[in-house]
């Protein structure tokens, strides 16, 4: 998890996610962030491992 933790950055006081498409946030602390982060990762794995099956099918 630490890799992902670099996307994670504070700003006035307030966390946000730093993602491909800008910033996702605020959130109320750095742990709810990593919450998030971890989400998203975990839809993104979802995603890939979809698409290969789809493809596999084909």
């Amino acid at each position: 998890m630490k890799l992902f933790e670099k996307h994670i950055i504070k700003i006035n006081n307030q966390w946000f996610i730093e993602t491909r498409t800008g910033y996702d946030g605020p959130f109320d602390d750095k742990d709810e962030a990593k919450k998030y982060l971890s989400l998203l990762k975990d839809c993104d794995a979802a995603r890939a491992e979809f698409a290969g099956l789809q493809f596999s099918a084909s």
